[in-house]
């Protein structure tokens, strides 16, 4: 159980830092969505979703803890936000993968905060 614990105390450290660049890249592709598209802001997608996907995985992983005393994060609506961008990604509606985005942004920024308070007590 310790040992479960430390594994999770360390994955948090690590998302800590990852968590403020995958804020910054939200926040621009959220911006190129939403008027100022360049050539490459498909493949920017796939980027952000690949580390998207390492994010929730350490949030999977240490879930438990996040949501130890309390509901902190509720899933099921980050799910609903990772939904609608899967919806807006078969559709290829800029305006709809901007609103997901932005759903998943504030999941990230509140994730970014929690591994942060949970590190540092850790």
């Amino acid at each position: 159980m310790e040992e479960l614990y430390g594994q999770q105390i360390e994955a948090l450290e690590v998302a800590v830092p990852y968590c403020d660049r995958m804020s910054a890249a939200l926040k621009q592709i959220i911006k190129e969505l939403t008027g100022e598209k360049q050539e490459d802001t498909d493949e920017y997608i796939v980027t952000i979703l690949n580390g998207l996907n390492w994010i929730f995985s350490v949030f999977n992983g240490t879930q438990d803890l996040v949501n130890k005393d309390a509901v902190v994060i509720d899933k099921d609506k980050v799910n609903e936000s990772v939904s609608m961008l899967n919806e807006a990604n078969d559709a290829k509606d800029d305006q709809k993968r901007a609103q997901a985005f932005e759903g998943i942004l504030q999941f990230v920024e509140q994730f970014r905060e929690v591994a942060a308070k949970l590190s540092a007590a850790g």
